[in-house]
């Protein structure tokens, strides 16, 4: 896994003793990446300058956007617990407004790292 439990719990702020949940949102979240990239980012990332791949042991650093990508997707299938599949709801206290969003669609989120993916369309 590239984002650890404990940077996934610092990102989303919940901290359970059940981590194998957490453990599933990002490994779900890393596969959406990955089918939506065209590769395993665990075995190597686009150089988006080049157009050549890396190979993962020789890179120091993730890309950030990759890893913020991972957590943000973990977090909204995260919020989907309670019954809430498929449409999570943000509440906003003073002003009693209510905001409702369709957490099954993750373009959003998975253009924010295109720039890596294989296949540009």
């Amino acid at each position: 896994m590239i984002v650890s439990i404990e940077q996934f719990q610092k990102y989303s702020n919940v901290f359970t003793d059940n981590e194998e949940l957490q453990k599933s949102y990002l490994t779900s979240a890393q596969n959406i990446i990955c089918d939506y990239l065209g590769y395993n980012i665990q075995e190597k990332i686009l150089d988006n300058k080049t157009g050549r791949f890396k190979n993962i042991a020789y890179i120091k650093e993730f890309p950030e956007i990759i890893i913020l990508t991972i957590m943000r997707i973990a977090a909204v299938l995260q919020t989907e617990g309670d019954s809430n599949i498929g449409i999570t709801s943000k509440s906003f206290g003073d002003s009693g407004s209510r905001t409702f969003i369709n957490t099954v669609n993750f373009d959003k989120y998975l253009i924010q790292v295109s720039q890596y993916r294989t296949i540009r369309i």
